[in-house]
């Protein structure tokens, strides 16, 4: 029976071929003598001479070639050190470069959102000046709501022609028939943009910024996040232009409604009357600080900012609209009335009591005996008593050369001498003097010359009545 040699036994097998069992004779003194030599035995003595005369001819080469050996290892250390040292002046050169653009980086945000907050500034100085010129409109809007008791606005009187003179520089008006509308008691600017429809500029962004701007540090991240800060600056940038746009188209055209109300009195054009109010010592003053110097180049000339060109003339047209407000706010434009029905108008007419023609120097307003009588704005009373046939009568001076009267009074609420406010009841319904039933006579005089009351009471329509 026949079974498979192991491991060991096929060593063992491959000694006894390669090394067979040697015996060495020696021979002293007549005597013989000899040692066996096993397979073994052979095989050590062949591994430490190998080994021996390995180390041997190691040994010789080292000697003999160590000064090639110690060369070729100086030369790949130098070599090593070389691109060591190499590698590290690509880093150190990368390392400025980087170094240098977040400086010229931190140098631009700085500049950018510096001058981002001076605009800022600016708009704010700019929608505040805005606020401050309409809010005795607003006041008198109020306080007209107040006494007419909610009474809608009718359709009375034609609507108002607004003849825009075309000019050569900016783009054509067109005219328009159409009364001028009555914008809201304070225009909101808002920003219309595709990135940010409806919002408010503001520094919140800036801010944002500012956050992002300590974060830029990576390699990677560091591009990302100044892509990133460009991006939001350049929104906030085109937000404020929007802004300013904004303004700017809103009180061009509130000028032109303004400049359209005080031309339907046809008394006097608006450039003559606000020189007038401010021969008279005007207050309406405000707008941000444009120095001297900067005049002529703001206005157009050499200069070549446009945002502040335009700002600049957005300050110039607050400060025409806050003067027209502020003239405006003391013409006779309410109705002296709440409730009524006119039944006599300015001019010429026939006479209830002779029938002859005759002049006619203001309107008759028909009302309820007792019916309240309003001061169509704020002004010193001249006169109240007793004169002829207007029976009783109130006279009151509104400054800038306006004068009002009432006639055919039932009672008198005033003195002479006596500060009345606007919409401040001066009187009450009657029949007194030469009439024929209870009446109001009103008359609007301006430079001492009787005017149509019509006309200012159409033109106070835009002013104060409520718009649907």
């Amino acid at each position: 029976m026949h079974h498979k040699a192991g491991w060991p036994d096929r060593i063992r097998d491959f000694l006894r071929h390669m090394y067979v069992e040697r015996q060495i004779y020696i021979r002293s003194h007549g005597h013989v003598q000899f040692i066996s030599l096993s397979p073994l035995t052979q095989t050590c003595f062949a591994t430490i001479a190998f080994a021996f005369f390995g180390w041997i001819a190691f040994a010789s080469v080292n000697v003999v070639f160590k000064e090639q050996i110690i060369a070729s290892k100086d030369r790949r250390y130098v070599k090593m050190q070389g691109a060591y040292e190499e590698r590290m002046a690509q880093l150190q050169s990368a390392y400025d470069e980087l170094n240098g653009q977040l400086v010229i980086t931190e140098e631009r945000f700085l500049a950018t959102t510096m001058q981002l907050e001076d605009k800022h500034r600016q708009l704010a100085a700019l929608m505040s000046q805005r606020q401050t010129a309409s809010s005795q409109l607003d006041t008198m809007r109020r306080r007209y709501a107040a006494t007419a008791g909610g009474k809608p606005a009718g359709e009375r009187g034609n609507k108002v022609l607004m003849r825009v003179e075309r000019q050569s520089e900016g783009p054509d008006l067109a005219d328009t028939t159409t009364g001028p509308r009555r914008l809201a008691g304070t225009d909101r600017f808002i920003i219309d943009s595709a990135e940010n429809v409806g919002g408010t500029v503001d520094l919140a962004g800036l801010a944002e910024l500012t956050a992002l701007a300590g974060l830029a540090g990576g390699d990677g991240a560091q591009n990302g996040t100044v892509a990133q800060i460009d991006t939001r600056l350049a929104q906030i940038d085109r937000a404020q232009q929007t802004l300013i746009n904004n303004i700017e188209e809103v009180t061009d055209r509130r000028v032109r409604e303004l400049k359209s109300i005080i031309g339907m009195t046809k008394v006097i054009d608006p450039e003559t009357l606000i020189e007038r109010r401010e021969k008279a010592g005007g207050e309406a003053q405000g707008g941000p600080f444009i120095s001297l110097a900067d005049h002529e180049a703001l206005a157009g000339g050499d200069g070549d900012n446009g945002f502040n060109k335009q700002l600049y003339r957005v300050s110039q047209n607050l400060r025409t609209m806050a003067n027209l407000e502020e003239s405006i706010a003391k013409m006779p434009l309410a109705e002296p009335l709440v409730n009524y029905r006119k039944t006599s108008s300015y001019g010429s007419r026939r006479d209830p009591f002779n029938g002859r023609m005759a002049f006619h120097s203001g309107e008759d307003l028909a009302a309820p005996y007792g019916e309240r009588v309003y001061a169509p704005g704020a002004g010193t009373v001249t006169f109240a008593g007793w004169r002829g046939g207007y029976g009783r009568i109130v006279e009151i001076d509104h400054g800038n050369g306006f004068r009002t009267r009432y006639g055919h009074l039932g009672r008198m609420d005033v003195k002479t001498g006596q500060k009345v406010a606007f919409r401040e009841i001066i009187g009450r319904v009657g029949s007194s003097g030469r009439s024929s039933g209870p009446h109001l006579h009103y008359e609007v005089w301006f430079d001492g010359i009787v005017r149509n009351p019509s006309k200012f009471i159409e033109a106070g329509h835009y002013v104060f009545a409520k718009q649907g």
